[in-house]
């Protein structure tokens, strides 16, 4: 098995807040001689609350159905089921920021990398040669916060797309995949 092939597969089990720092740390250990970081960036900050807003909206409208609904009762029980729900909606930013943590995008001269997840960081790697397309893709949400994900799309047919999601500027960082997609691909000496 290649070490590309064992990079692929690579699975770190570590305490969520430096997951993907040891899971960097153990692909960059893996680098050949010859192989050069170029740069690693986190989703920007924005991550969390764009990844929590579904959950705390959702939380916000069963409170108010809830006070609405039962105002008579809510001094008592209400207060209870109102602290649950502000726990559940904290629980959800929580969460979202361990997302946030654990995420790492990575280029080097030879390939693309990602790694995430809170309790099992996985690592999904690229070489750029067969990266057939990195496309920049924007929801209308991402364009307000000047965000966006750049989808790179491998040449292998039944292989998944690596997503670098919620990217502060992410043309910049688009530009700069493709500069070395381009000279990864024109092979060496340019």
């Amino acid at each position: 098995m290649s070490p590309e092939d064992s990079l692929d597969a690579m699975h770190v089990d570590a305490a969520p807040a430096a997951a993907a720092e040891k899971a960097a740390a153990a692909k960059l250990e893996l680098l050949d001689g010859d192989e050069i970081v170029q740069f690693s960036i986190k989703p920007s900050l924005w991550y969390i609350p764009v990844v929590s807003f579904n959950w705390v909206v959702g939380v916000g409208v069963v409170a108010t159905v809830l006070a609405v609904a039962q105002p008579a009762a809510w001094p008592s029980a209400g207060s209870v089921v109102f602290l649950v729900l502000v726990l559940v909606a904290v629980a959800r930013v929580a969460v979202a920021a361990l997302q946030w943590a654990s995420r790492l995008y990575v280029l080097t001269n030879r390939r693309v990398m990602r790694f995430h997840g809170v309790l099992r960081v996985e690592a999904a790697a690229c070489p750029l040669k067969r990266i057939s397309q990195a496309r920049p893709v924007a929801a209308w949400y991402q364009r307000l916060l000047q965000l966006g994900s750049i989808e790179l799309t491998p040449t292998a047919e039944d292989a998944l797309p690596i997503v670098w999601e919620h990217v502060a500027h992410p043309q910049e960082v688009y530009e700069k995949l493709v500069r070395a997609i381009r000279k990864s691909q024109s092979g060496p000496g340019s």
